[in-house]
């Protein structure tokens, strides 16, 4: 993964301590492969492993002791997925292991080291090395960075201080031995304390455990489980490159089939989702409807052809009828139609539900799959098939005049870590007018503020054309709703 130049010495301000240069080749290699990770914080932490990871490799290749063995980077074809979670990385020489926590505090006071490099016999080394790191250059625009001291194993586990906060072990730099001979001298006796075993994880538990730190959006998901759980994932290469891949949108063939065991969660997913939306206001938009009449109350259609008309939850005579009109692929409309009402029957009704997972699986027509995922969402939520549809009421200030309009979201879930998303724009009827206001303008910005689709209600079509696009989980972005200088705006992480 990476090749080493070679580096150079510089005096540092305490005699005792080394200080190397960081080649600024090696600076520029790094930060193009530190951008192969999944949020700022992986990405800059990725930057200050590898930026000092090259003189350090190289002082130790040089040490003098010629007994000593050459030194291996530890896991170094996975350092990305190291570092996508934890700071710190290993090198071994022999049967030692040297486990480096850089550090960019201008005025390093301790060192902080995860627990995954103390508490996880497979990652535990034998001493442990703060390093302080300078990425901003002197006066001569050298970046340099200095060994501050040691402490082995047995002295972090029994003196150092735990936080149970960020799950690290911490020694001031005083505590730290600074002659780093008597390191060299050491190496090979055993200096390690006896930690605990890790759990025995089970691949239903690895799956479940890939769902919930998949999300890219947790910044931290070694502190989103217990340390037992986190510790036994973890110390797994397969899982812990998995979790890489799944966090980065690369999707394998082995996490794909791991994470289908549990697909049953997915649903779930996308309920939690939901719930946090309507503490901000948003609403089904059954309720919508019912409140704005942007449609009749009680959902009563007119099916074409069929004179039927359906008035509420309570019918359950039309569902037989209901289900024939959607497997008639003659008329869309008439589809479109007994997908929504069927939704409208009692919640757990297994004969509606069959037939919209059938009508969902086999349909192409996107309109009809999402229809019918909404009314499965209804009847069923924890259905793999189902989708949600919701909205919320804007008032927009236009002209001095106050007018509404329903702001609509619907979400299906595609596999384990793709959302289909469509959004749309509905005027709430008023004395006035049942049109959108001339001009209105629906806009989605990415995660950076910027724009990627807008599309404005002209005088001669008042309604805006759906958008539809899909978002992997942890995607951020935002929807704005504006008119002549007035604009509402919407957050969503998927």
């Amino acid at each position: 993964m990476f090749e080493f130049t070679k580096y150079s010495r510089l005096e540092s301000q305490i005699s005792e301590r080394l200080r190397l240069t960081i080649d600024q080749v090696d600076l520029e290699t790094t930060w193009q492969q530190s951008q192969h990770h999944s949020h700022p914080i992986a990405r800059y932490n990725g930057y200050l492993n590898g930026a000092c990871l090259n003189a350090l490799f190289n002082w130790l290749s040089d040490w003098p002791e010629p007994q000593n063995p050459q030194p291996l980077v530890w896991h170094g074809q996975d350092l990305a997925s190291i570092w996508e979670v934890v700071n710190g990385t290993a090198i071994q020489i022999g049967g030692s292991r040297l486990v480096f926590i850089p550090s960019d505090e201008s005025d390093l006071a301790e060192i902080c080291v995860p627990q995954e490099w103390v508490d996880i016999p497979s990652w535990a080394g034998d001493y442990y090395v703060a390093v302080q790191v300078n990425l901003d250059g002197d006066d001569d625009d050298r970046c340099w960075l200095e060994v501050c001291g040691f402490a082995t194993h047995q002295q972090l586990k029994h003196q150092g201080r735990y936080s149970a906060g960020d799950r690290t072990y911490s020694l001031a730099i005083d505590e730290l031995t600074a002659s780093l001979t008597v390191m060299q001298i050491t190496l090979g006796l055993n200096l390690q304390a006896e930690v605990a075993p890790v759990l025995n994880l089970s691949e239903m538990d690895a799956a479940k455990l890939l769902q919930v730190l998949g999300d890219s959006s947790l910044y931290s998901p070694r502190l989103k489980v217990s340390f037992e759980q986190w510790a036994a994932f973890l110390a797994n290469d397969k899982y812990r490159q998995q979790l890489y891949n799944l966090r980065l949108g690369i999707i394998q063939e082995p996490a794909v089939a791991v994470a289908t065991s549990v697909v049953v969660e997915t649903p779930a997913r996308l309920v939690e989702w939901v719930k946090t939306y309507f503490q901000a206001g948003w609403q089904t938009m059954d309720d919508i409807i019912e409140k704005c009449g942007i449609l009749e109350s009680g959902l009563i259609y007119a099916i074409e052809g069929g004179g039927y008309r359906y008035g509420g939850s309570s019918n359950q005579k039309g569902i037989p009828t209901l289900i024939e009109l959607l497997r008639d692929r003659r008329n869309k409309g008439n589809q479109l139609r007994a997908a929504d009402l069927l939704g409208c029957v009692e919640p757990g009704n297994q004969e509606a539900i069959a037939a919209l997972t059938d009508f969902r699986q086999t349909t192409e027509n996107d309109t009809l799959q999402r229809q019918a995922a909404v009314s499965l969402g209804k009847l069923d939520p924890n259905n793999s098939a189902a989708g949600v549809r919701i909205g919320k009421i804007m008032e927009l200030t236009i002209q001095l005049d106050t007018v509404r309009v329903v702001l609509e979201i619907t979400l299906l879930l595609q596999g384990t870590d793709k959302t289909n998303i469509e959004l749309r724009v509905l005027p709430v009827p008023s004395k006035t007018s049942k049109t959108l206001p001339p001009n209105l303008e629906l806009i989605i910005l990415d995660e950076d503020g910027e724009v990627f689709w807008k599309q404005k209600a002209q005088n001669s079509k008042k309604n805006i054309p759906n958008y539809e696009f899909t978002a992997a989980v942890g995607d951020y972005f935002q929807v704005k709703v504006a008119c002549d200088g007035f604009s509402i705006t919407e957050n969503f992480n998927i």
